[in-house]
C-alpha cells in the first residue's frame, strides 16, 4: 500500500513518480528521492527547488512541510547561492540533515500542543502487516499535527461580492438577453411567460444566414397586426414563421434565419443531369454499334442522318407497315416524336412513300417490334439508364400508395374479452342453446 508523488523538471515534458509509505512526505525527503532517482550526484553545484503546479511563484521553502500524496510538483535546479557567507546547495539533501527553521513559538501554542509521537523509521525486515500498522500510526500523527496547526489559525470570514456581468457573447437562451445570466433572468418569476427555444447557429456559415434584429422580432410578437411573417412559437417551443423557417440566435443576441444554398444545389443538379445524359448517350451508342455489327438494321432510326437506335414509343404510318412498302426510307418503324415532327414539316406526307394526309392521330403503334427491340437489348446485357430511373420512381410511388392503403385500412375484429372467474360454491351457468325443433303436438292432449 504505497503512495505516490508526481513531479517533473521545468525543462521536461514527461512526468516522474516517487513512491513512499504514508499519506504524505516532507520536502526534505522528497528532494532526497528526486536527487537519488535522477542520479544528480552529491548536489554541490546546484540548488534544488520545488514549486506548486498551479502557482509557479509559490515555493516549498520549509524542509519540514508535508506534501500530501498524489500531489504534482515542479522541480527546478538553480545555481548555488551564498547566504551569510555560507553556500546554499543541495548537498544536505544527499548526506546532511534537514534545515530547522528557528522561531519562538507562542506560549499558548506550547501549552496546548499535544505530544506527537515521532515517525518510526522503516525497517526492511518488517512484515507487511507491521508496515500497514505503522502507516496508520503516522497518518494519525500527521492529522493530529494538522489539527493543532489549524487551531492556531485566525478565522477569516469572506463576504460574497457582487456577481459579475456575463462575458461578451453570452446569450440567455430563455429570453435572448445578453445583460444577465440565465439564472437571473427576469422572466423566471413570471408564471405567464411562454419560453422560447432559441437554437444556436453552431456550424452554419454566415453566408447562409439572414440577420434580423431582436427588437424587430419582439415587436412582431407583441403586435400581431404587424406580424407579416407570421412569427410564432410552435408546439415544440421553437420560434418559427409562417414559411416554417426556424429562428436562431447568434453570439450578438440577434436572430437569424437560414436559407438554402440555391447556387450549389443548381450546380449539383446540373452535374447530375449531365451525368445521366452522358450515360444515356453511351448506352444508345453501344446498342447502335452492336446492331450494326449484328446486321440488325431494322432497329435503326430511318430519319437520323447517322446510325442511331430507335427509342420507344415506336409508330408506323398507315400506308407503310412492311418491308415491301419501303421506297425512300430504310425502315418503316419510327420514333413517335420524330415521326410527328417529320409529318408537320412535310405537310403530313409520308416520309417513305410520300402519301398525303397522314395525320398524327392515324399513326399505328408497333408493340411487337418494340418488345423485340427490348428483348434484343436485354440479350446484349446492356441496361437502359432511363428505364432504371423510371422503375425506381414507380416503385417509390407504389410504396407510398401501399402506406396510404394501410393507414386507411379498417381495423381487425375486436379481441374477445377474458371469461369471468368462477366463484366457489357457485353452479356452472347453462350453455347457451339456440331454439330447438318444433315437434308436432296432439290437439287433444293437455299439459301435465
Amino acid at each position: 500500500m504505497s503512495s505516490t508523488i508526481f513531479y517533473r523538471f521545468m525543462h521536461q515534458k514527461n512526468q516522474s513518480t516517487i513512491y513512499f509509505d504514508g499519506t504524505g512526505i516532507n520536502v526534505f525527503d522528497l528532494k532526497h528521492e528526486i536527487i537519488s532517482q535522477n542520479q544528480l550526484g552529491q548536489g554541490l553545484d546546484f540548488m534544488l527547488r520545488l514549486y506548486h503546479l498551479e502557482q509557479m511563484d509559490l515555493e516549498y521553502e520549509n524542509d519540514q512541510d508535508v506534501i500530501p500524496r498524489s500531489t504534482f510538483v515542479i522541480a527546478k535546479r538553480s545555481p548555488v547561492s551564498v547566504y551569510n557567507g555560507r553556500s546554499q546547495s543541495a548537498a544536505r539533501y544527499v548526506t546532511g540533515r534537514p534545515r530547522v527553521t528557528k522561531f519562538k513559538p507562542q506560549a499558548a501554542a506550547i501549552q496546548k500542543a499535544p505530544s506527537l509521537k515521532p515517525e518510526t523509521a522503516i525497517d526492511e525486515n518488517m512484515s507487511e502487516e507491521d508496515r500497514i500498522k505503522m502507516m496508520f500510526e503516522n497518518q494519525s500523527n500527521v492529522w493530529a499535527q494538522a489539527q493543532d496547526e489549524l487551531s492556531q489559525h485566525k478565522v477569516v470570514h469572506y463576504k460574497a461580492g457582487a456577481e459579475d456581468l456575463p462575458p461578451p457573447g453570452y446569450v440567455c437562451y430563455r429570453c435572448g438577453g445578453k445583460d444577465h445570466w440565465i439564472k437571473n433572468c427576469p422572466t423566471n418569476s413570471d408564471p405567464n411567460f411562454e419560453g422560447k427555444k432559441i437554437k444556436k447557429t453552431t456550424g452554419i456559415p454566415k453566408s447562409y444566414m439572414k440577420t434580423i434584429s431582436k427588437e424587430t422580432v419582439e415587436y412582431r410578437l407583441q403586435n400581431p397586426e404587424s406580424n407579416e411573417s407570421g412569427i410564432h412559437t410552435d408546439e415544440n417551443g421553437d420560434l418559427v414563421d409562417a414559411e416554417g423557417n426556424t429562428y436562431m440566435a447568434t453570439e450578438d443576441g440577434d436572430y437569424v434565419v437560414t436559407f438554402a444554398d440555391s447556387k450549389t444545389w443548381a450546380l449539383y443538379q446540373e452535374k447530375q443531369q449531365s451525368a445521366a445524359l452522358k450515360a444515356q448517350r453511351q448506352f444508345e451508342q453501344d446498342v447502335t454499334n452492336r446492331a450494326v455489327a449484328d446486321n440488325r438494321l431494322e432497329f435503326l432510326d430511318p430519319l437520323a442522318t447517322e446510325p442511331k437506335v430507335l427509342k420507344a414509343p415506336i409508330r408506323m404510318t398507315p400506308c407503310c407497315q412492311d418491308m415491301s412498302a419501303l421506297k425512300n426510307s430504310k425502315n418503316y418503324n419510327y420514333n413517335q416524336s420524330d415521326l410527328e415532327q417529320a409529318l408537320i414539316e412535310n405537310d403530313f406526307h409520308c416520309p417513305n412513300c410520300g402519301k398525303e394526309d397522314i395525320f398524327i392521330d392515324s399513326l399505328v403503334p408497333n408493340d411487337a417490334f418494340e418488345k423485340e427491340l427490348s428483348d434484343y437489348v436485354a440479350l446484349l446485357g446492356l441496361q437502359d439508364p432511363s428505364a432504371v430511373k423510371r422503375s425506381a420512381s414507380e416503385a417509390l410511388d407504389e410504396n407510398q400508395d401501399a402506406k396510404r392503403r394501410n393507414i386507411a385500412a379498417p381495423m381487425g375484429p375486436p379481441v374477445p374479452g377474458m371469461p369471468f372467474p368462477m366463484m366457489p360454491m357457485m353452479p356452472v351457468p347453462p350453455m347457451f342453446m339456440g331454439p330447438g325443433p318444433n315437434f308436432p303436438q296432439n290437439p287433444g292432449s293437455r299439459p301435465n
